[in-house]
């Protein structure tokens, strides 16, 4: 199953026009924006900061590197690591899988991981916020979205083409945060049950 997911995913995001369906904004909505702004005022002026599963770069990268932060992102899409390129000059971008890639021992202020963690088989998912805990700096914070009820499977046309999606529920999550490290700051849902976009925004603190 894990390497399906991540077959499926990859091909999915390379043939679907994902952007033209859910990235047409240059600028973050009110909740996202508010969400950035918690995750600014927690970081050092001009910290860095890790997308994990930046997409093509808008808008949250692009508002990030306007607010004088320095932005690595890493997309496992080699289309929308060119176009996150081509968006957010600003920033550095690699093409990769955040799930297994070797980041050695360089660390960050702040890790973002918006609409990608329920891409990750969610058997790995605990591991992989223990993974995230190791990335940040002492005092570095989180910003993800989750998803809003226990579930895995896929979606035959999504966007144009097939994905995948992997799940716990919110108050798993909570657990799984707390046993890695983490203690919320505060979270909030996206959407109502049937929206194209509903999730769970959550920012957490290194403790």
């Amino acid at each position: 199953m894990a390497r399906d997911i991540r077959t499926i995913v990859k091909d999915g995001y390379e043939r679907g026009d994902y952007a033209g369906r859910f990235r047409t904004r240059s600028h973050p909505n009110e909740l996202e924006r508010r969400f950035l702004e918690r995750l600014a005022v927690s970081m050092p002026k001009a910290g860095s900061i890790l997308d994990l599963g930046c997409g093509t770069g808008i808008p949250f990268d692009k508002y990030l590197v306007d607010q004088g932060f320095q932005v690595t992102g890493v997309d496992i899409t080699p289309k929308h690591v060119e176009h996150a390129r081509e968006n957010v000059p600003g920033a550095s971008f690699i093409e990769g899988d955040f799930s297994t890639m070797d980041l050695k021992d360089e660390r960050f202020d702040a890790v973002i991981a918006l609409y990608s963690v329920f891409h990750v088989p969610r058997e790995e998912q605990q591991e992989l916020f223990t993974r995230m805990y190791d990335m940040l700096r002492d005092h570095g914070v989180i910003l993800l979205t989750l998803g809003t009820r226990d579930s895995e499977g896929t979606e035959e046309d999504w966007t144009g083409a097939p994905m995948a999606w992997s799940n716990y529920a919110p108050a798993t999550y909570s657990t799984m945060l707390s046993r890695a490290g983490f203690t919320i700051a505060e979270s909030e849902y996206e959407g109502q049950p049937g929206d194209d976009e509903h999730h769970w925004w959550v920012l957490v603190k290194k403790t």
